[in-house]
């Protein structure tokens, strides 16, 4: 008997021990069971070079209102270049918790000022102007959540807000294509340039070419194609470089429309004044015969 109850202790111990160091409930720089838990819908964001100072980029956390209940949240900002330079560490903004529904969720916005606000690497605060910031580098934004009862936890989960190359080329321009190998020029009052994705764009013409319902262009003898709805071709920009996929003519012709490495390389917007030069060629007679040309846009 006296052994019986040994090995029974033994194994309640064993047990009790187990069940302890198992615990992976604890997702927080403390205990979860001290409230506090927050998760981060929004964890990570992009800054497009470009946006307007004041545009407001949305985020969204939740967090649980366990026995403890978190009062209010301090967002903390902290910059972080590309290659790892760190900023000092921040509060952002404080958010207030409702404390009516068991899981919270609060929104909360900010814009390029606020980013900045008190930010600075290596003593020089960071720039008004975004274009001096470099592609790669980011915000990290931290939360700590302040309890009813006097403690605060600093919780894992972060939100990114990474700077990437912003795109803002769509709008009217006045177009003005050269055929290269003859000089001839065509010209085109208003070539409505859309954004159909993000950074991808649709113009309306291509070399001396137009669709009916399209307007014919002002010089040169511009060309109505027999068929299709819109002549223009689709290109994309890559940090101000413009890439064309090879495609066909006006969607609606086998001619190809092409871009070789060399007129990538000649492609490009102009930031200053907006203007945007683009190389491409389009191809005949089975498409082995090439016609390059070179279009520029400008705002209107």
């Amino acid at each position: 008997m006296k052994k019986i109850f040994k090995l029974s202790l033994f194994l309640f111990a064993s047990i009790a021990f187990t069940s302890c160091s198992n615990d992976t409930s604890d997702t927080l720089t403390d205990s979860a069971t001290q409230g506090g838990l927050l998760t981060v819908q929004t964890t990570d964001l992009t800054y497009a070079q470009g946006s307007a100072p004041t545009d407001a980029f949305p985020v969204t956390i939740s967090g649980f209102q366990g026995r403890e209940k978190i009062q209010t949240v301090d967002v903390y900002k902290q910059f972080i270049t590309f290659d790892g330079v760190m900023s000092e560490k921040i509060i952002l903004k404080t958010l207030t918790f409702p404390n009516v529904d068991q899981m919270e969720t609060v929104s909360f916005t900010f814009d390029y000022n606020e980013l900045i606000a008190g930010l600075s690497i290596n003593g020089v605060p960071l720039p008004a102007d975004d274009s001096t910031l470099n592609i790669g580098d980011k915000w990290e934004l931290s939360y700590m959540s302040n309890l009813d009862n006097g403690n605060a936890h600093m919780n894992n989960p972060k939100t990114n807000v990474t700077v990437s190359c912003g795109s803002f080329l769509k709008g009217l321009y006045s177009n003005s294509t050269v055929r290269t190998e003859t000089g001839v020029v065509y010209t085109f009052a208003q070539d409505n340039v859309r954004e159909i994705g993000d950074g991808l764009y649709l113009t309306s013409y291509i070399g001396p070419y137009y669709c009916a319902g399209q307007t014919p262009g002002t010089s040169g003898n511009t060309i109505q194609l027999p068929a299709g709805t819109n002549a223009g071709y689709v290109f994309k920009d890559v940090c101000g470089v413009l890439g064309l996929e090879t495609q066909n003519l006006a969607a609606a012709f086998t001619n190809e429309v092409r871009q070789s490495a060399a007129q990538k390389a000649l492609s490009s917007v102009d930031l200053t004044t907006g203007v945007i030069t683009i190389h491409y060629s389009i191809f005949f007679t089975g498409n082995t015969v090439e016609r390059p040309f070179i279009t520029t846009l400008t705002p209107l």
